[in-house]
């Protein structure tokens, strides 16, 4: 079970290649095309800020490159410039070193490549982590395949990282069993996806939570850790694969109904 949040100040990080628009359009192969960018994430989370606690903090990489950098300052609480090499996971980790001594409270780690459909999601997720302290982290994304693996099946179900809810206090408890925050230092993009985005999920799971992911339809789907004689494979009730390759709308936060 999570450990019980101290502060209601809701840290968000949203992580951001400095050479990119403010919008912008996403085009991932066997996926729909979707608009996206920084733009839409600030109005997002500002708009949830009028009714809830939120710091609002961005991290851009390649931040010379960053043409609207005056837009940005006014629509976010702190800018941190980092490295490029780990990408989305250069901030996260950058911003984890930052939070990691406060007090417990509720993390969002996300980059631009959210789609630019606009939802009031944050308080049906907050609601659905305070009633089900067993889910370390929620997303609202998820694939079960792994490039190049030796996994029974290929089942390595895990969250897509460009939108994570969690606490600081699950992150911590990540670092300490990886001995760093996962991703850092890697620019190899299939990599990063192996040790950045699936090695989260897994270090989530091997520290016997659940992870949580919210479906199209609003509803949510929980699983927890594998082992080696039972990888959960015939129990999954989802799509196999990228579920983005079925989704009308992919990479959308949709709330909770």
């Amino acid at each position: 079970m999570r450990q019980t949040i101290q502060s209601p100040t809701i840290l968000v990080n949203i992580h951001e290649w400095g050479g990119y628009p403010l919008k912008r359009k996403k085009s991932v192969s066997s996926i729909p095309q979707f608009e996206c960018g920084l733009q839409y994430q600030l109005q997002r989370f500002n708009y949830a800020k009028k009714k809830l606690s939120l710091l609002i903090n961005v991290t851009i990489s390649d931040i010379e490159k960053c043409s609207d950098i005056d837009y940005i300052k006014k629509n976010t609480d702190n800018i941190d410039s980092v490295d490029n090499k780990g990408m989305d996971f250069s901030g996260y980790s950058s911003f984890y070193e930052k939070i990691k001594d406060k007090e417990n409270a509720y993390v969002i780690l996300s980059n631009t490549s959210v789609n630019a459909i606009q939802e009031d999601f944050l308080d049906s997720h907050i609601q659905y982590m305070e009633d089900h302290p067993e889910v370390g982290m929620l997303g609202v994304s998820y694939c079960t395949k792994i490039i190049q693996t030796f996994v029974r099946n290929n089942f390595t179900p895990h969250l897509q990282s460009f939108y994570i809810l969690t606490t600081i206090d699950v992150l911590r408890e990540v670092v300490k069993l990886n001995g760093e925050f996962p991703g850092i230092g890697i620019n190899h993009k299939l990599l990063l996806i192996r040790n950045g985005e699936i090695k989260l999920s897994t270090l989530v799971l091997k520290l016997n939570y659940n992870l949580a992911v919210v479906q199209e339809n609003g509803e949510v789907y929980q699983f927890g850790r594998n082992t080696f004689f039972d990888n959960s494979f015939n129990a999954w009730k989802l799509h196999f694969g990228d579920v983005r390759v079925i989704s009308k709308k992919p990479n959308r936060i949709n709330p909770i109904v």
